[in-house]
């Protein structure tokens, strides 16, 4: 992304890191080659839309736009999402859906190279978008959560079960709060490496929610330490 465009989308409401928003322009780029349509889930004023869509042809955006946020309630976000769409030139690439993940996918057929979730980060609805939309994912493709990693416990326990201990990844890893999995045959070099990720993936978990570890230990830990065993191609340390 370009220093013009990263200074106006810095400025948009969101609780999306450059570091996040780099993983996201890189995964798009990667899925590029894959029969399937980049989906995310939760779009609040457009900051992940946007660096999705820099390195896509189409992203559906899908989101009520109701001001619905976990832990809170803001107005009605439609109207700045789209002119946050217009003044970084991806108006174009983006197709919203305004309604929640779980009416929208009652109207879903196509498959799915690039799922990006973050709605709602509470058990129910984190479950629910990964149950509704993960299967319509095809071999190659990513499936991310936001806010999962020592983050929200709903969306860390999805992401945990769905993502990390689920044998239907050849890759897992974490860029910042995001969680992902690249769904695909694993071989035994893939669980030896995805059985390093998921213990390291747990500790840092358990570390976090911990109450006998101050939350700034607990956060140094996991950010700053064990995260460096979880570099992969997507990372890049803040």
């Amino acid at each position: 992304m370009d220093t013009k465009t990263y200074a106006f989308v810095s400025k948009i409401p969101g609780w999306l890191t450059k570091h996040e928003g780099q993983f996201l322009e890189k995964a798009a780029r990667s899925v590029k080659h894959i029969d399937g349509e980049i989906v995310e889930i939760g779009s609040y004023c457009g900051k992940s839309t946007i660096w999705l869509a820099r390195e896509s042809s189409a992203v559906y955006a899908v989101d009520p736009h109701k001001g619905e946020v976990s832990g809170g309630k803001t107005a009605p976000t439609l109207p700045a999402f789209l002119r946050n769409l217009e003044i970084a030139g991806v108006r174009d690439k983006v197709i919203p859906i305004v309604k929640t993940s779980k009416t929208a996918v009652r109207e879903w057929h196509k498959p799915i190279a690039l799922l990006f979730i973050d709605g709602l980060h509470d058990y129910e609805h984190a479950l629910e978008d990964m149950s509704f939309w993960s299967r319509f994912v095809v071999s190659g493709g990513i499936v991310a959560m936001h806010d999962a990693f020592c983050g929200w416990i709903g969306a860390g326990d999805i992401a945990m079960r769905h993502i990390v201990r689920s044998p239907d990844y050849s890759e897992i890893g974490v860029v910042g709060s995001i969680i992902y999995g690249k769904k695909g045959k694993q071989t035994l070099f893939t669980r030896i490496c995805n059985f390093h990720s998921q213990f390291v993936i747990q500790v840092s978990q358990n570390l976090y929610r911990s109450r006998f570890v101050p939350k700034f230990v607990a956060f140094f830990l996991a950010h700053r330490l064990l995260r460096i065993l979880l570099i992969n191609r997507y990372t890049s340390l803040p």
